[in-house]
């Protein structure tokens, strides 16, 4: 039976910390909350070894905004989701580290245009006042992390501080676009249609899918996601 990415690196992860553990049984607890690039923050620590320890993480953010694509102004929602674990190697047994795991990744965009007056798709022009576009822009599911940063809950008093700088690896962007509702097309030629439904029209989703090839090659080259944390974080025991 074929083991998916993120069950081997699990496992990967649990067999280094099992051994670790095996000669030094540290435990302990500390939390900590962040913000940054992937959003609001929390985390819960423990220590492993003297050298290493095992960090779960939360990431979550909505943001709303308007962006343009190829003439269409877009309604667009931007999804950070993020979780996963991750182990933190201080070679020095101090404050700096070198992370990485893998985090199960839901960050995505939600695209949304309505074309009461005209969008211009492909070579069409479409109106209407139900007329629509609705697009997402995702990533894989599972996503492997690498970095540094400061901040070790074992080491020093109980309150210590968060920073960490690394890249989430996303993997390519996939884009998909659709259009509803019944709308006025005009082709290049100034040829008119109405009543046009948009979503089962021929002509309509040809432009469609040139529309989304287009957004496809804008986006191609975002498979690396910057990440750049600060916080704060308290040992409990």
């Amino acid at each position: 039976m074929k083991m998916s990415m993120s069950a081997r690196v699990a496992l990967v992860t649990l067999g280094m910390a099992g051994a670790l553990n095996a000669s030094a049984d540290m435990g302990g607890l500390a939390v900590g909350a962040k913000v940054g690039t992937t959003g609001f923050g929390v985390e819960a620590v423990t220590a492993i070894s003297p050298m290493l320890n095992a960090r779960g993480v939360v990431n979550l953010f909505n943001y709303n905004y308007d962006t343009t694509e190829d003439g269409i102004d877009y309604d667009a929602k931007l999804k950070l989701q993020s979780f996963g674990a991750l182990l933190d190697f201080h070679p020095f047994k101090g404050s700096f580290r070198l992370s990485g795991g893998l985090l199960s990744n839901g960050n995505k965009a939600n695209l949304k245009a309505s074309c009461p007056t005209e969008c211009e798709v492909g070579d069409l022009r479409i109106s209407g006042s139900d007329a629509r576009l609705t697009g997402q822009v995702d990533f894989k599911s599972a996503a492997p992390y690498l970095g540094l940063g400061f901040g070790n809950s074992f080491s020093g008093t109980g309150l210590y501080g968060i920073f960490d700088v690394g890249v989430l690896f996303q993997g390519k962007p996939k884009a998909d676009l659709a259009a509803a509702g019944t709308a006025t097309v005009t082709d290049e030629n100034g040829d008119t249609r109405t009543n046009v439904n948009l979503a089962t029209d021929p002509d309509v989703q040809t432009a469609i899918a040139e529309e989304e090839a287009s957004l496809q090659d804008d986006i191609d080259s975002y498979k690396l996601y910057p990440v750049i944390n600060l916080g704060i974080g308290y040992r409990f025991f």
